[in-house]
């Protein structure tokens, strides 16, 4: 008798055929069920099909167009364990804490989870019982977690955030450059990347360092028809102030204030608190425990208005936010789409407006000036490193002085 192909090799060939591996009544009857959705939106069928079929793809699709559930809704379809490689710490507990709610075992590791959550999420693991991992990409590069991965079968590994990991991207971070070999040492399985902001190029790059064909490259767009954009331009810092009052006092719902420095940030958040909104302060030179009291007053509603630097929004998942407020211009076109696009996840009408002063457009060029290294710090760095391979001795270098003065 001759001897049946295993459950893998089952799948790859159904693949092969070209035919869905998961009944469409089944799909349907788990987007009901579990997440309380009678369709699926635009885009999100597609990329679903493609990752139920275990094909590599790579998925651009709007802020707020539903990214989460093209592979939450696949990990409870899909025989295996689902990976989530994610950036957004604070992303990945609000995603566990939503589909907790809804009765499906998914476990987080990362900086911030206690010891005891991570022994019971390693036990989970363990037994086969978590259908969703989240994880860091510094965690996922651990030889033993990654041990412990492979104890069970992986049948998708998503790379959230997906343009973290080119250097063409607005939002590079090396830790995501591992992610492709990892991926090789976790027995190879399909990828689903997403992101909200990949051009030709960018997209290219993530396709090429993680396998991903280019016949499974999915663009949705980024028109959202639900936001409306506006910019005004203004003479003087008080007439902005003032008009950013008024902004505020005449739209209803929940909203974001972000400014492009901590002065501005306290500046605008002062005027607000003293005309009587309910308002919080986030940026990076607050505490901790001060950040995240604010966010969760933000999240749960205790404050109306938060007035941010940008160091608030990434992985911040609020659906009812009713209009975002640049005070001041951002750093380039990723990240305003970025930041406005945190309005109006629920797809209701929202507003987006931009005020800004001529000079800030020389306050982005300073800072950008200020974010890589000058010609002259590179050809020191290069001698030294010359000189140290030529005498095979350890390179030790002062750190270069900021060129920042404020």
């Amino acid at each position: 008798m001759p001897d049946l192909p295993s459950p893998p090799q089952r799948r790859r060939a159904r693949r092969q055929r070209g035919s869905p591996a998961i009944p469409e009544r089944r799909l349907q009857r788990t987007l009901r069920t579990v997440f309380g959705l009678q369709s699926l939106r635009t885009g999100q069928r597609h990329v679903i099909e493609r990752v139920l079929e275990g094909r590599s793809t790579l998925a651009v699709m709007p802020t707020g167009a539903g990214k989460s559930l093209c592979y939450q809704l696949p990990a409870l379809l899909l025989p295996g364990c689902t990976v989530v490689v994610s950036p957004l710490i604070a992303l990945m507990k609000d995603q566990r804490e939503k589909l907790h709610a809804l009765g499906v075992n998914a476990v987080q590791f990362n900086s911030q989870v206690e010891a005891d959550e991570i022994r019971a999420g390693e036990e989970a693991i363990r037994e086969g019982s978590a259908s969703i991992v989240f994880t860091t990409p510094e965690r996922l590069a651990d030889r033993d977690f990654a041990a412990l991965l492979r104890s069970h079968e992986i049948s998708l590994l998503v790379v959230d955030e997906a343009h973290c990991i080119s250097q063409w991207g607005h939002d590079f971070r090396p830790a995501f450059l591992g992610i492709g070999a990892m991926a090789k040492a976790l027995g190879d399985p399909p990828v689903l990347a997403l992101t909200a902001t990949a051009n030709g190029e960018v997209a290219a790059d993530i396709m090429e360092k993680l396998g991903i064909p280019a016949s499974g490259w999915i663009d949705t767009g980024t028109y959202r028809p639900n936001l409306h954009y506006a910019v005004e331009q203004h003479a003087r810092e008080e007439d902005r102030l003032r008009r950013t009052l008024a902004l505020v006092a005449s739209t209803q719902g929940s909203g974001i204030v972000y400014t492009a420095t901590v002065k501005a940030a306290q500046a605008v958040y002062e005027a607000l608190r003293a005309a009587g909104e309910s308002v919080g302060l986030y940026h990076g030179r607050r505490g901790a425990a001060d950040r995240r009291e604010a966010q969760d007053a933000y999240m749960a509603g205790r404050l109306r208005v938060m007035v941010a630097t940008n160091a608030f929004g990434m992985g911040i998942d609020k659906p009812d936010i009713r209009f975002v407020v640049h005070y001041q211009m951002p750093s380039g076109l990723d990240a305003y789409y970025q930041e406005s696009g945190r309005a109006g996840r629920d797809g209701q009408a929202s507003a987006c407006t931009l005020l800004f002063l001529r000079r800030d457009r020389a306050l982005q060029q300073f800072f950008l000036a200020g974010r890589y290294p000058a010609e002259e710090e590179l050809d020191s760095l290069h001698r030294a490193l010359k000189t140290a391979t030529r005498n095979d001795q350890a390179l030790t270098l002062e750190p270069p002085r900021s060129r920042r003065t404020s």
